[in-house]
């Protein structure tokens, strides 16, 4: 990690002799300072009006991480080894609690997350159909769908892929929402769509996640990702974990059983197809 890195460096640097830390960190001092400052300009164009964007994660992380050199050469000249050594400690203190409070807004109380996982279903042979400019269209709009719908149901897209998308939630009952209203919006839109209608495959699963780096990992995730492979174009689909926690909810209608021995699983799962209620449609 960057700050240990530091705090090793100076370390050694220490030893050799303060004269030699102090000419070295006057030094790091200013060009941090300088990086500081071009990151900040290129923040503020990148987060400018009307658009309102986030500026990049690299250049978020990359400003956080000349920021912690900045402060820590400051630290060292007014207080010494000590009190870096203490700040190094409570930074990643605080580090680790941010880390936390992105995966609690996703945790339910029982420390579970749903992970919703979809693509479109034979996204080549569309793309062959429609040529690659039709096609980048097409994507374009199927995206727009998805983000919305997800924003609309509180969900938060952790990464996507081609045509693919990964989402978390808190609550089970909101990832299904979404997931249905991604269907009924897409097939809605078919005339935007051109003439082929695009058919996107879902699952979703629920169960403990390792979180890092803004990123989901575990047994669960991987069974999610299997669970959408199950799925046919325009269904969803949940594991059976997924269909208990929403069992005595009368929004949705859980049908349609089947058996799968998903790919790297060694247990047969059974997995469901999901409607809504009749009295909600």
């Amino acid at each position: 990690m960057i700050w240990l890195a530091v705090l090793l460096g100076l370390f050694v640097a220490s030893t050799i002799g303060l004269g030699v830390v102090t000419i070295v960190m006057r030094a790091g001092l200013r060009n941090a300072r300088e990086a500081i400052a071009q990151l900040e300009e290129q923040r503020l164009i990148v987060s400018a009006p009307p658009n309102r964007r986030r500026p990049p994660r690299a250049l978020r992380r990359a400003s956080h991480a000349v920021k912690a050199v900045a402060e820590t050469a400051d630290l060292l000249r007014t207080h010494g080894m000590q009190a870096l050594v203490a700040s190094s400690i409570e930074d990643l203190t605080e580090w680790l609690r941010a880390d936390r409070a992105v995966v609690e807004r996703a945790t339910a109380p029982d420390g579970t997350v749903t992970m919703f996982f979809s693509d479109i279903e034979s996204s080549t042979e569309l793309n062959v159909a429609l040529g690659d400019r039709a096609f980048v269209k097409v994507l374009a709009r199927h995206d727009e769908v998805m983000r919305s719908t997800i924003q609309q149901h509180h969900g938060e897209v952790v990464k996507t892929q081609g045509d693919g998308f990964m989402v978390v939630f808190r609550w089970p009952a909101d990832a299904l929402r979404a997931a249905l209203d991604v269907q009924d919006r897409l097939a809605a839109d078919r005339g935007r769509l051109r003439t082929h209608a695009v058919r996107v495959r879902i699952g979703v699963h629920r169960g403990a996640v390792v979180a890092r780096d803004g990123d989901y990992f575990g047994r669960n995730v991987a069974l999610a990702a299997r669970v959408a492979s199950e799925a046919s174009g325009g269904e969803v689909l949940v594991s059976n974990d997924l269909r208990e926690a929403l069992i005595d909810s009368t929004e949705f209608v859980f049908d349609d059983v089947r058996e799968a021995r998903l790919k790297g699983f060694a247990t047969i799962e059974q997995l469901w197809r999901v409607a809504p209620s009749p009295d909600d449609r």
